[in-house]
């Protein structure tokens, strides 16, 4: 059993872990990294420079593993993804998201390691949808209690609760985000518009972030239950490549 630790990294969300070798993870390892994941909904891993094989069975360790419906894995592993940014262009990255909300089955948790960090920028910042929830007043929360909301990209349309429960902590999160929810059941999309910004809005207040800058090696996974995260590109054509191994998730109740 290594004796690591765990430094909170902002007042709402994310922990950076110390002394812990992935690659040498055992049992008790595993659930204390576990019970420290469920509270700090974001974890990184500094320098840690998996090998694929490595990678994809630490996220075994979490559940079946999830292939991304449009883009393209790495060679010979179609359930990592390959994420290489070359040029700005804008893409469903810059905006507030949590991973693939369009599915019934959502991704649950998402491991991402750098590969090649560009020279300077290239952050991503996480917000906690846990906080985001309990900054609302209770008559908003009444409101929105019952409501579900339609997400769709990539040719798949979805519907979820507006407040989804996270199934290993029963507490309740906000569950909506720029990039995929769409409108409310039962609205129209000009209906639905003012009340999904001010939601997306309140759930990326800056007191709900925190921010990671990459360096080779690290790896960072959040809860996509409970998380939403936004990828900056202010790198130009610098090069910036990642691998992610997303868990497969449950249906959001």
């Amino acid at each position: 059993m290594q004796k690591f630790t765990v430094e909170k990294l902002s007042g709402a969300i994310g922990g950076v872990v110390h002394d812990l070798d992935l690659a040498l993870l055992d049992d008790d390892d595993f659930n204390r990294l576990c019970d420290a994941f469920w509270q700090y909904q974001v974890l990184v891993f500094k320098r840690q420079a998996l090998p694929i094989d490595q990678h994809i069975e630490f996220g075994k360790r979490f559940g079946g593993l999830h292939t991304h419906p449009s883009s393209a894995g790495v060679d010979g592993h179609p359930e990592v993804l390959l994420l290489r940014n070359r040029g700005k262009s804008k893409t469903i990255t810059e905006v507030w998201h949590s991973d693939v909300s369009c599915e019934e089955q959502p991704p649950s948790i998402s491991i991402l390691q750098c590969i090649e960090p560009p020279p300077y920028g290239g952050d991503t910042l996480f917000a906690s949808q846990y906080g985001a929830l309990g900054e609302l007043s209770d008559g908003l929360k009444a409101m929105i209690e019952p409501l579900r909301a339609v997400h769709a990209n990539f040719g798949m349309e979805a519907t979820h609760p507006v407040l989804r429960t996270h199934p290993e902590t029963g507490r309740k999160a906000l569950y909506v985000n720029k990039g995929f929810t769409k409108y409310f059941e039962g609205m129209s999309v000009e209906e639905s518009r003012p009340l999904l910004n001010y939601l997306v809005e309140q759930g990326s207040k800056p007191d709900l972030t925190m921010r990671h800058s990459w360096e080779a090696g690290d790896i960072v996974m959040w809860d996509n239950r409970c998380v939403m995260h936004y990828a900056v590109h202010d790198y130009g054509d610098m090069p910036r490549e990642m691998h992610r191994v997303t868990i497969a998730g449950e249906r959001p109740i």
